[in-house]
Formats: structure tokens, C-alpha cells, sequence
């Protein structure tokens, strides 16, 4: 595979039900920068429901790489990803979250004219009532704090690769902040080449927070027992799908 400008890495564990759109919105996102020069990478982390029979129909129809990953984990599931990329800019993007369509080619500004090496966007609710959109905006607002870890947010992220070889790989023995050594481990040394950019929008979904009684508070104390303590990121239950 010749080497592309953006490669696009979706972790994906028993992810049918919002697997589907998520690639749509990648692919139109392609589409708006430049389709020949974005691939697509799914990586396929154990599931059990009917992700990789999904995941084949658009390997068929649109060329998306789908690769099967059996050892559990978001960390090492991207990066395996990863290992099979060949772009120069690097955009993780979780399994039940939706991009805009200039993403893509606003990332790309983002590195080739800006100088920019790594960076999130502002991520909003896809689903959920008022407790969603307050939860959202909570996160959104910490993340402006000029503090290396409040720089973190896997489910859109984007570094080149040159960043991720030198600050990487994700930590794979925790389940919160797994992206913290390439996106803080950049901010920390050269914070003038990271980005924060809240004009982009991505929607991802509430629902661990509303499957679970009191969800918002629960992920909320273990969010912060995470930043607290490492013992506070290393199990994280993916049973709410």
C-alpha cells in the first residue's frame, strides 16, 4: 500500500449497531479533502456481535482496511492500528462517534499549514437529554485548562506519525488516559504545536452514562479518581454497548 496523507484508526469491539454511520461520516470526510489520499483502518478488537461482517461490506464497497485484533483493550487495538498505517497524519476516532465533513481536511491544515502536531476537537452529545449536554459542555471546558492531561480526548485525536513514534504508543495497561503520553507528552515539551480547536464539532454517544443508574456521577468519580491515581485507570467496563 502506497503511503497516504491521513489515516483514519477506528477501534471497534461489538460496535454493529453505530459502526455503520461512523464510517459513513469518515468516508464522507475523505471525500470533501481527498479520497485517494485517506485510508481507512478498523480495527476489530474481539468482537462477538456482528461488527466484522459489517466491517466486510465496506472493506468490499469502499476500501476500508478492517483487521481482526483478538487481545482486548482501546490502547492496544489502535495501536495495532497503528502498526498497519501509512499516513503521514495519524486520526483515531472511536466507534460510536461521528465527524464532520471537513474534518479531515481541516486536520490536514491543521499539520501542513499551521505547524500543528497533534490535536482534539470539541466533542458534543449524539444522544442523551439535558444531563448529556451538561456533561458535555463540563469536559469541554476542562479541557481548555493549560494543563498537559486536560489535553486528552481519544475519541477524535490526531498527531502525525512522527509524534506518535516519538511520545507513543498508547499506554496499554490502563482503560482512561491511554492517550495521555502522545497528546500531553507533546503538549508538555511543545505546547505551541498542539491544538485545541472547539470550531470543529464531533458527536459521540452518551449511552454508558445513561444505561448506568447514576452513570454521569459514577463516570464522573472515576474520571477523576483516574487523574488522581493510576489505580483509578486501569479497568474500565465496555459492557455498555
Amino acid at each position: 500500500m502506497s503511503n497516504s496523507t491521513v489515516s483514519v484508526i477506528v477501534p471497534a469491539r461489538n460496535e454493529q449497531r453505530l459502526i455503520g454511520e461512523t464510517l459513513e461520516r469518515i468516508l464522507d470526510a475523505a471525500r470533501q479533502f481527498n479520497p485517494t489520499a485517506v485510508e481507512v483502518i478498523v480495527v476489530d478488537n474481539a468482537s462477538t456481535d456482528g461488527t466484522w461482517e459489517t466491517l466486510q461490506q465496506f472493506s468490499v464497497r469502499d476500501g476500508v482496511v478492517a483487521v481482526c485484533h483478538q487481545a482486548l483493550g482501546a490502547a492496544r487495538a489502535r495501536n495495532h492500528g497503528r502498526g498497519n498505517a501509512t499516513g503521514e497524519i495519524l486520526v483515531f476516532v472511536d466507534a460510536d462517534t461521528w465527524i464532520e465533513s471537513d474534518c479531515l481536511r481541516r486536520i490536514v491544515d491543521h499539520c501542513h499549514r499551521d505547524g500543528k502536531e497533534a490535536g482534539i476537537i470539541r466533542l458534543a452529545g449524539s444522544d442523551g437529554g439535558l444531563r448529556a449536554r451538561v456533561w458535555w459542555f463540563f469536559w469541554e471546558h476542562v479541557r481548555r485548562l493549560p494543563l498537559p492531561r486536560a489535553k486528552a480526548m481519544p475519541a477524535v485525536m490526531f498527531c502525525t506519525a512522527t509524534v506518535f513514534d516519538e511520545y507513543g504508543p498508547f499506554d496499554e495497561e490502563v482503560a482512561i488516559g491511554e492517550e495521555w503520553p502522545i497528546l500531553a507528552g507533546l503538549y508538555r515539551h511543545r505546547p505551541d504545536r498542539f491544538i485545541y480547536d472547539r470550531s470543529m464539532t464531533a458527536f459521540s454517544s452518551s449511552r454508558r452514562m445513561e444505561a448506568l443508574p447514576f452513570g454521569y456521577l459514577r463516570t464522573f468519580v472515576k474520571y477523576v479518581w483516574a487523574i488522581l491515581h493510576k489505580s483509578g485507570r486501569i479497568y474500565y467496563s465496555d459492557a455498555i454497548r
